[in-house]
């Protein structure tokens, strides 16, 4: 009985086995059919829109031919025009070499002009302003009359050099009194290179004649050749050079020494003068005031200058100093007081009571005047002052030019006009403007 009921089983699972692999054939059968038609839609459609585009591409083809076919004339005008336009451009090549030879010959003939407008712009910086407010139409001033006497001298005189990075001028004009009443002018000058102890130094002179002594024109141009000859006899007076570290009483003993020899020699021009003359007083006849200015050569940032003398001169300097806007003025750094004035060679007292002498440094830029008491009075005039800042002030003015200013018609008390004025550069590359100067 149980073999019965497990056969039946296993012939039970035995045919739903079978009815399902049946039903799965069928299935299957059914899905591929699917599968093979919707490949087929597939194919029918991509078959499709290849034939769209080939006819559309086919179109286009035709429009292409057909716009080119239409274009090419127009084509043939645009290479006509250009080899038109490359014929053009050559012609402007051929005539742009033409325009640069003319474009060459007219910026010389511009770079000439400019150079000449150069020339008269500082042709007219001299001719600016060429007599102060003070001053009448006509100047420089000229003599009417020669002088009477023998103990003449020329009207004027001018000296100067430029010495590297120093450029000093140097002139004597008779006063307008002096020239009024024929008489001869009683100052001198003098610029020479003396012996430094080592190195050349350059020695100013002025020597202000007195004006009621009738040989003092001799006695200052003897004062001022005796001074260089006390400068560079041999060996120099200074024990430490003229610009050393020395102390006080050694400058004024060897300013001392100095000045006692020019006093002898200016007291031997009024004892040959005097010769057979009653009641005549050697001294009062040869009576003159004598400045000597010594100052360093070669480049320096400060430059050192020992001025030293006797009687009526002074120094002033001119300086653009920081905070006035640039503008010039003149400042004394050295005035005799009233009674020491009026004390002249050769009355030079023994105990050297009468010496007046200072130490004065430069800077580049700045311009020191050493003056008769005539020429620093009339710098005493504000207008006058202003007038001559402007001429000189960072020039190097030619020798003419610089006596002309000196001999400007210029109302003032009469008395000549005699000065040294010394330009401090600095450096000879700064004031040749070829290279900054080595503080720059």
């Amino acid at each position: 009985m149980t073999t019965l009921v497990l056969g039946v089983l296993l012939a039970v699972s035995v045919v739903g086995h079978a009815l399902m692999a049946l039903r799965l054939r069928a299935r299957e059968r059914l899905l591929r059919r699917a599968a093979q038609l919707e490949r087929a839609a597939q194919q029918a459609g991509f078959e499709a829109e290849q034939e769209r585009q080939r006819e559309r591409w086919q179109a286009e083809r035709a429009g292409l031919v057909g716009a080119v076919g239409e274009s090419g004339s127009s084509l043939e005008e645009a290479r006509a025009a250009q080899r038109s336009a490359e014929a053009r451009a050559e012609q402007a090549v051929a005539e742009g070499a033409d325009t640069q030879t003319e474009l060459a010959a007219v910026r010389a003939a511009r770079a000439a002009a400019e150079a000449q407008v150069r020339q008269l712009e500082a042709r007219l910086r001299d001719m600016d302003g060429a007599v102060p407010p003070t001053a009448r139409a006509v100047s420089p001033a000229v003599p009417r009359e020669l002088p009477l006497g023998r103990d003449t001298a020329a009207d004027s005189v001018v000296d100067g050099a430029d010495l590297g990075p120093v450029v000093v001028r140097a002139a004597s004009v008779r006063g307008r009194r002096h020239r009024e009443d024929r008489e001869h002018r009683r100052d001198a000058v003098q610029l020479r290179l003396v012996d430094g102890s080592g190195s050349p130094v350059l020695l100013s002179a002025v020597a202000p004649g007195a004006p009621d002594a009738p040989l003092s024109q001799s006695a200052a141009t003897a004062a001022c050749r005796a001074l260089v000859t006390q400068l560079s006899s041999g060996a120099s007076p200074f024990r430490y050079g003229p610009f050393g570290e020395g102390d006080d009483a050694s400058v004024t003993s060897a300013l001392r020494a100095v000045l006692a020899g020019v006093a002898n020699s200016v007291r031997l021009v009024g004892r040959a003068n005097t010769a057979g003359v009653v009641h005549a007083s050697e001294d009062a006849q040869v009576a003159t005031s004598l400045y000597g200015l010594l100052s360093q050569l070669g480049d320096h940032r400060e430059r050192q200058h020992l001025v030293f003398g006797v009687g009526d001169a002074r120094l002033l300097r001119l300086r653009a100093e920081e905070g006035t806007e640039g503008a010039p003025r003149w400042t004394p750094l050295l005035t005799p007081d009233a009674a020491l004035a009026g004390r002249r060679l050769p009355a030079l007292a023994e105990d050297g009571s009468n010496l007046v002498w200072q130490r004065v440094v430069t800077r580049p830029g700045d311009v020191l005047l050493l003056g008769s008491g005539a020429m620093a009075r009339l710098l005493e005039q504000e207008e006058v002052a202003d007038w001559y800042a402007r001429r000189w002030h960072g020039r190097r003015p030619f020798l003419t030019s610089f006596l002309s200013d000196v001999n400007a018609d210029i109302r003032d008390g009469g008395g000549d006009r005699s000065l040294v004025c010394l330009w401090d550069h600095g450096y000879a590359a700064a004031l040749r403007g070829d290279e900054a100067a080595p503080w720059l």
